[in-house]
Order: C-alpha cells, then structure tokens, then sequence
C-alpha cells in the first residue's frame, strides 16, 4: 500500500511541476518529525475503528523549491501568510488524493501548521511509514502512522 500511495502523492507533486528525481521508503517505530516547518492532518474512518496521522516534512530548501513551482516569478517566504497557505494547501490536495486509497470513508481534519527551528516532535506511538520525495532542491517527507 505505501508505493501506492508514493506514486499518488509523486503524480501530485509533479501536476504542480514540482519535478521528483527519486522516491525512497522507509518504517520507523514511533512517527517522529524533525523538519521547520511540519503539516499534520488528522485521519478517521467514518466508523472512528482507525485513525491517522499524515505528516509533511518541509525543509526550507524543499519549501522555497516548492513556492517557486507553485508560483513563478515571486519570491515568497515559506512562513508568510501567503506562503503558509500554499504550502498547507499543497499538503491537503496531497492528502485528498491519497485519501482514496488509504480510506475512501475517511474524513481529515484541517491541515495544521507547526513549526520551529530545532523543533522535535512525537505525532503518534504507532509505526510510521515514511515516504522521501526526491527533488532538485532538497527532499520532502511525507509520513504515515495509522493506529
């Protein structure tokens, strides 16, 4: 299921002409994020029996990468409002997309911002999949842990 859904959230990135050299998986133990800038998405089945983290891990290489993909010609910080709101928005339409594979019945709540420098945070206890989205610029992780 997980190269699945790498190559729905590849075809996503690469719709917004974020180019992907390479994509790398991985498991962890615990669902840990260690990024500036993470968006978390809260998953649940309609029934409440499975619930879900996805994580996106922004660098800040990845996020400049990624504004200016998502919008040529401005030079826009990762943290400012309007390119927050991309980058938030990049992550939902990323979610809604691999949503259909991981729980067609499922609902999200809104994506959810946090960041920090030097900031390390315990999203969930249950075993994360991590996907590695290989760019031009950096990289960026998208991490799943469902319980």
């Amino acid at each position: 299921m997980i190269d699945e859904l790498a190559n729905i959230a590849k075809q996503v990135l690469v719709s917004m002409n974020i180019q992907v050299s390479g994509v790398r998986l991985s498991k962890d133990s615990l669902h840990l994020v260690n990024s500036p800038l993470c968006v978390v998405i809260g998953l649940v089945n309609k029934k409440g029996e499975e619930k879900g983290i996805l994580g996106f891990e922004f660098s800040e290489a990845f996020a400049k990468y990624a504004l200016s993909c998502l919008m040529p010609g401005y030079n826009v910080d990762m943290l400012s409002e309007i390119g927050l709101s991309a980058l938030l928005e990049l992550a939902n339409m990323t979610c809604g997309n691999m949503l259909t594979r991981i729980s067609p019945d499922a609902v999200t709540t809104p994506p959810t911002a946090v960041f920090g420098k030097n900031a390390k945070m315990l999203l969930n206890t249950a075993p994360c999949y991590r996907m590695i989205f290989d760019t031009p610029s950096s990289s960026l992780v998208v991490s799943l842990s469902v319980t």
